[in-house]
């Protein structure tokens, strides 16, 4: 059976895999000068509009896709270095609160895997991230058309090149339509293949990978990501306030020894409430020792820059793996009882 893959992906992965994150994937991301990648990331903390009705949808859609732009340009006017990557907060195009409006999964759902970013919604941000050489993290509502009538909550990255990596949600919750891969395994295994849950891929910036909201929760989402090599995590989220983020979010880059860049909505805007409903939690920077680098958080919106070093992930795993890299021989036992 194959419902145990994502199981068997962190226990069978981890025994060959860590050493790859921990030396081949490293030395895989070194640059011709014989140094790890080292540059500037920034994590936005901005409001998001939720469209009023279907009729409205397409207008607000792009009044995000602008405001997205805006951010962009407003970062690389203000930052020095020029940030090489930037994370923005879930459903940074169609808002987490579309429903509340009636408009339907239906209208929203993006087909990211046949249709070329440049040639749709996102088109303005591929062109901004050419621009600039850069990467920007959010999510979408998602269709496949290998899976019809499937709809996924799914991060991604974007790049010069358009579509970098998607990563739909494996488990956390999300709205009623939305489906988890955890469900329908098998059938998405079918589809894209063995390494299509949770995937890294390896960039000129290190090792990227991409989840959402709460998969930040759980522990081995970030443990499985970290066996397959990933040394920077972008976490496109939306946080409530009764989950205590900070501490999960050192945690994971603590225990994982990887830079965790959360970029979380300030404010959900409503037509009849320009003001807007102020969300929880932050956007932060966290290193590989758990320490946050840059913050944006409460009633402040905007964006925060931190440097990341990958040589910085060497040296936690030198200092601290010794307690934070599990025994896996005794856990796949564990997790197979």
């Amino acid at each position: 059976m194959r419902r145990r893959t994502l199981l068997k992906s962190v226990t069978a992965l981890a025994a060959a895999s860590l050493a790859k994150s921990q030396g081949t994937a490293a030395a895989e991301s070194i640059s011709e000068s014989g140094s790890r990648p080292s540059y500037q990331a920034a994590v936005m903390r901005v409001p998001v509009l939720v469209p009023p009705s279907l009729d409205a949808f397409n207008d607000v859609r792009r009044r995000n896709a602008d405001a997205m732009v805006d951010a962009i340009e407003m970062v690389m006017r203000t930052a020095e270095p020029k940030p090489r990557i930037i994370v923005f907060p879930v459903l940074q195009f169609t808002s987490a609160r579309r429903a509340t409006s009636g408009v339907p999964m239906t209208a929203v759902a993006i087909d990211l895997v046949s249709e070329p970013l440049d040639r749709g919604i996102f088109a303005p941000v591929i062109e901004a991230c050419r621009r600039h050489n850069l990467y920007v993290a959010t999510s979408t509502q998602e269709k496949v058309p290998q899976l019809p009538g499937t709809y996924f909550h799914t991060g991604f990255i974007m790049g010069p090149e358009g579509l970098v990596l998607r990563s739909p949600k494996v488990q956390a919750p999300s709205a009623p339509t939305v489906s988890y891969i955890r469900d329908i395994e098998d059938d998405y295994l079918k589809a894209f293949g063995p390494d299509s849950i949770m995937p890294v891929v390896k960039t000129p910036l290190g090792n990227l990978a991409c989840y959402v909201e709460g998969e930040a929760q759980v522990l081995e989402a970030s443990r499985l990501l970290a066996s397959k090599g990933a040394e920077v995590i972008l976490h496109t989220s939306f946080e409530d306030e009764d989950v205590p983020w900070k501490a999960l979010k050192q945690a994971i880059g603590y225990q994982c020894h990887v830079y965790l860049l959360t970029g979380a909505t300030s404010r959900v805007v409503y037509a009849d409430n320009p003001e807007g409903e102020w969300a929880g939690g932050s956007s932060t920077i966290v290193g590989p020792d758990g320490h946050v680098l840059a913050e944006k958080g409460g009633h402040d919106e905007g964006h925060a820059v931190a440097e990341i070093n990958l040589a910085n992930i060497d040296a936690a795993r030198a200092k601290f793996g010794r307690n934070t890299v599990p025994a896996w021989n005794l856990y796949t036992d564990l997790y197979n009882r």
